[in-house]
């Protein structure tokens, strides 16, 4: 769903015919999903699901779909109403479930709030909950990132910072920093490694999803600093971080 359709996308084309597993779905079934997913114990899976879901419902209301637009509202009034106030994310966030909560963030949001252009909710408390997470050296430290755990930190305090000042010099400070840490990983010809980690394995070496990510957050770890304009590239595709779809409003 988001390979495919934002491969086409980027090539000027799009898919044929709508995405009929949610343009079909019915408003009892969508709630009735959402209930189910494992938010408690499996965020990163749950907010997986919403991703897919609104990156099709972008895809159909792309093409004027009629349903579309009645079945977003629905998706994003139940994630509003479901956010954690004292977190900010969705699902539950102590020590031993804080990695799966805000790597499912970045999932959901990207799908959704990024997508859309919504306001980030309870932005204050997200920013904590993300700069705690972003201190964790089990995940950050020099020798431990991977391109999966730093852009799920990156993008919602490139969202916050859209929103609030809140604890803005922690923010850079921790941009700067895995900057710093980011830039040196380039190989010459080859681009960078998904991992960064002893126990990547084969994810230590260079790839091209490592280069893209990574690339991905180079630019938005930049943008954080003010200074995105000097690399010449802005990410697009399934990493662009401006809304895809502007909703009515009024």
């Amino acid at each position: 769903m988001l390979s495919v359709g934002y491969a086409l996308d980027l090539l000027g084309s799009e898919f044929r015919n709508p995405i009929h597993d949610v343009a079909g779905m019915s408003a009892t079934d969508l709630l009735q999903r959402l209930d189910a997913l494992p938010w408690q114990k499996e965020a990163w899976e749950s907010g997986a699901w919403v991703d897919v879901w609104g990156t099709a419902a972008y895809w159909n209301l792309a093409r004027g779909h009629k349903n579309a637009e009645v079945s977003l509202d629905l998706l994003l009034g139940w994630l509003l109403t479901r956010v954690n106030p004292s977190s900010g994310v969705w699902g539950s966030s102590d020590d031993d479930t804080r990695l799966k909560s805000v790597n499912g963030y970045y999932r959901l949001t990207r799908g959704t709030v990024v997508q859309f252009g919504v306001t980030v909710p309870h932005v204050e408390r997200l920013i904590d909950t993300v700069l705690h997470h972003g201190s964790d050296a089990r995940y950050f430290a020099p020798g431990h990132a991977n391109a999966c755990n730093v852009l799920d930190v990156t993008l919602p305090l490139w969202l916050a910072a859209k929103q609030s000042s809140h604890r803005r010099d922690e923010a850079t400070a921790w941009a700067q920093d895995q900057l710093t840490q980011v830039l040196q990983r380039w190989h010459p010809g080859a681009g960078m490694a998904f991992s960064a980690a002893m126990e990547g394995g084969t994810r230590r070496q260079p790839s091209l999803q490592g280069t893209e990510m990574w690339l991905a957050i180079i630019g938005n770890l930049a943008d954080l600093l003010g200074c995105a304009d000097s690399l010449g590239y802005w990410p697009r595709g399934v990493q662009r971080p401006e809304p895809a779809f502007a909703l009515p409003t009024f």
